[in-house]
């Protein structure tokens, strides 16, 4: 709930909202969920507090426009979500009261350092009243609610969810780190299908050897085809992810220093690299950044689970979207 109640703030403080991001409106419906029309002028008073970052960011024209028939298409998709919320509370017979609401603009206060007057004269700022301030806290509110009832008590987070979200990160900043690493190359002869079988064998038993502890200079010294880096044991020096071939950088970006890979074929040679050395990660240690890890993942699954819900009462009631 903390979280989707700090969005109101975000929403809120993005600008104030200038005279230039007013238009003339043509009424009309542009979207309708089971018996409910949402009109225009709806959509597009909604979107007062988006409308001026994107008259003083994005260039008049083409560009600018697209802009606004986005923040318009995502603005109401929003609204029939909500509308949704609104139907599935009331036959759960789910309600907020002005104590909640008034609780839930106290933690955004608290939450963002500053008092609660001054959290409302910042959403003011925008173009957003009180009593409208008010409104979008509630319907945040409502929606935390019916996601607790709905859809967080199926969410579990185990400690395999956490680790494999720490390896993506790891992966993610390994993409950024330079490394130091070695091959042993392996040439195929083009069209000798007996030969290659023989290179193959050959690769996966230097592969072998490297991996059971052998000496990885000697090796490449021995057998390698790579003149240019054979005489260095291999050695091809400090790189960048990506100035591999793909299939050796992906091998790369999975080892620890130390390791050997598998024999790689890549077009009429086979490699087996080392990895000697890469750049000093800047993550925390898996055990300091657990309980983090631990609500990413379950933001992340709430999320999901979230689109599910959603999608579900879509498909149980007319939508129509007209935009």
């Amino acid at each position: 709930m903390r979280r989707l109640l700090t969005v109101a703030l975000v929403a809120c403080a993005t600008a104030t909202v200038a005279p230039s991001a007013r238009a003339t409106v043509i009424e009309k419906v542009v979207a309708v969920v089971g018996e409910r029309a949402i009109l225009l002028s709806d959509v597009v008073l909604r979107a007062r507090p988006f409308l001026v970052k994107i008259h003083s960011e994005v260039p008049a024209g083409a560009q600018r426009n697209a802009a606004i028939s986005q923040t318009y298409k995502n603005v109401l998709e929003r609204m029939v979500d909500e509308e949704l919320q609104a139907r599935a509370a009331n036959r759960s017979k789910l309600v907020v009261d002005a104590k909640e609401v008034d609780d839930a603009i106290g933690r955004v206060a608290s939450q963002n350092g500053i008092s609660v007057d001054k959290l409302v004269a910042e959403a003011a700022k925008s173009g957003l009243d009180e009593k409208s301030y008010r409104t979008e806290i509630r319907r945040q509110v409502l929606e935390a609610k019916l996601l607790n009832l709905r859809v967080q008590g199926r969410i579990r987070v185990t400690d395999e969810d956490v680790r494999t979200m720490y390896r993506r990160l790891v992966m993610d900043e390994r993409k950024r780190l330079g490394f130091r690493a070695a091959w042993i190359r392996i040439d195929v002869a083009a069209g000798d299908s007996a030969a290659a079988k023989e290179k193959r064998a050959l690769a996966e038993s230097v592969a072998a050897q490297a991996r059971a502890g052998g000496d990885f200079r000697a090796l490449a010294k021995e057998r390698s085809d790579d003149a240019g880096s054979r005489d260095r044991g291999g050695e091809l020096g400090r790189l960048s992810p990506g100035r591999l071939a793909p299939p050796i950088d992906a091998a790369l970006m999975n080892l620890e220093p130390g390791q050997v890979s598998s024999a790689i074929r890549v077009g009429d040679s086979y490699f087996v690299v080392k990895l000697i050395a890469r750049d000093e990660t800047e993550l925390p240690t898996f055990e300091d950044a657990k309980n983090e890890l631990g609500e990413r993942v379950y933001l992340e699954k709430m999320g999901k689970a979230r689109k599910s819900w959603l999608d579900s009462l879509r498909r149980q009631t007319h939508v129509e979207i007209r935009l």
